[in-house]
């Protein structure tokens, strides 16, 4: 019997629309870029609870310690390098910690670690941190009962912007000790009191804004920028 036409084209098209997805599928996989955790430094802020006094209070902690801390930073060259500034500052780090929450009235502790973390998968713009240990700057405010923040202290990715994903014009000399410009955008964003404009990653406390909202060019010229950086300190 003659299959119609119509018949014969339905196999077809289930082949090219098979071919079609698994085109997708395979682009989307190898769209985002994964980085070595031995090759990053985090910082690592923990609230002491959930409660809005103590979530104003961690944000303020992790303001300062940026706006302390991002000169240094902005010095490294590579891992080795970030690593030595990060031991080097721990007291320093403590000391801002503990000025914010006398400055708050509080009486908590506060205790900060160079040391290895566990941490789940995470999207960060166009790369991904796979799950596992990070080094990282561990902040931990009181009974650390409280929803977490974290950036990337190296490569210097707390001064990236990533609900708007805009990046910010870091020095091209990175040696330079020079302030970071923040982006121009929405006012509401939180940016630390120098100006610079500080990455917030989804966490209990915080939504990033829909993807599909942010323009395709800026999503685009983000993408190029953040790699740029990236590929500057893991191909050095």
């Amino acid at each position: 019997m003659n299959l119609s036409r119509k018949q014969k084209l339905i196999p077809l098209g289930l082949i090219i629309l098979t071919a079609t997805l698994s085109v997708a599928a395979w682009h989307n996989k190898t769209s985002d870029t994964t980085y070595p955790p031995d090759r990053l430094i985090r910082l690592h802020v923990v609230a002491n609870s959930d409660c809005a006094a103590d979530q104003e209070l961690k944000r303020k902690v992790r303001d300062e310690i940026i706006r302390s801390v991002s000169p240094e930073f902005l010095k490294a060259q590579n891992i080795l390098a970030a690593r030595e500034i990060a031991a080097a500052n721990l007291g320093n780090i403590k000391e801002i910690a503990s000025r914010e929450i006398n400055a708050a009235g509080k009486d908590y502790s506060v205790e900060v670690r160079l040391e290895n973390f566990t941490f789940p998968t995470k999207h960060y713009g166009p790369f991904v941190l796979p799950a596992g240990d990070y080094e990282s700057v561990r902040v931990v405010i009181g009974s650390g009962g409280g929803a977490n923040w974290w950036c990337v202290l190296f490569p210097p990715l707390c001064f990236v912007d990533m609900p708007r994903e805009t990046a910010v014009d870091l020095p091209e000399n990175f040696n330079s000790a020079s302030s970071i410009p923040a982006p121009a955008g929405n006012a509401a964003a939180e940016r630390t009191p120098a100006g610079t404009a500080v990455e917030k990653i989804a966490t209990a406390e915080e939504n990033v804004n829909d993807a599909a909202s942010i323009d395709n060019h800026v999503q685009v010229e983000f993408r190029f920028r953040i790699l740029d950086l990236l590929n500057k300190f893991f191909t050095s």
